[in-house]
């Protein structure tokens, strides 16, 4: 019976420690994104994206037996950024994903992006960086766990990093933040990726270690 109680408590906690770190990410996609996949059911954040008129320059594919969704535009006012970027693109697409044995083949996750990019100079870097940091400092501790990648050129110096936050009970990371430069024009950029599933029209985490 003592033993019982035990794991009843260690699966009480876990799970509120679960749905805390989920609220974190809840008040993440408030504050940055301006379709929230979270704020109430799937079909009206789908609907609120498509139809937003403060998105221009839209692309949209829909899904045939040949290819996946995917939507992306740019906001004309639309900036939740401490710095002023020269211009903001919201991308929304389904993309294959297997990872390790958790989902079967040919499952699909959506990645939703908000990519911020700066103007291609020395104070570009720094305000993207800056940025990069800021949200670290600010929501770290609303996530159950973080790791940080950089990446580097052929010469060793780094042009870019990302943190992933990862909530408790997931095993792929549902956000990523990361800052760098684009190949071609080396124009400093800030990229917000969410990773998502639906589950009954609402937006729901792929990959949970307890699936029954």
């Amino acid at each position: 019976m003592k033993k019982l109680y035990i794991i009843l408590l260690l699966s009480v906690g876990l799970s509120a420690n679960s749905f805390a770190q989920y609220e974190g990410l809840v008040e993440f996609t408030h504050s940055y994104f301006r379709s929230d996949p979270f704020l109430g059911q799937f079909s009206a954040f789908m609907q609120h994206l498509l139809k937003d008129e403060g998105i221009t320059v839209k692309e949209t594919k829909l899904r045939t037996d040949s290819s996946l969704f995917s939507f992306q535009g740019l906001y004309g006012q639309f900036n939740p950024f401490f710095f002023k970027p020269g211009k903001v693109q919201i991308m929304l697409k389904e993309t294959p994903v297997q990872y390790i044995d958790s989902m079967p083949p040919g499952d699909t996750i959506l990645v939703y992006q908000l990519t911020a990019f700066a103007e291609e100079s020395e104070k570009g870097v720094k305000e993207v960086k800056a940025e990069f940091e800021k949200i670290y400092r600010k929501y770290r501790k609303r996530f159950f766990d973080t790791d940080f990648i950089e990446f580097k050129d052929e010469s060793g110096k780094i042009v870019g990093a990302a943190y992933n936050y990862f909530v408790a009970m997931h095993g792929l990371a549902p956000l990523t933040v990361a800052w760098g430069t684009l190949d071609n024009t080396q124009r400093p950029v800030l990229n917000l990726t969410l990773r998502l599933k639906t589950n009954n029209n609402f937006a729901s985490l792929p990959t949970p270690l307890y699936n029954p």
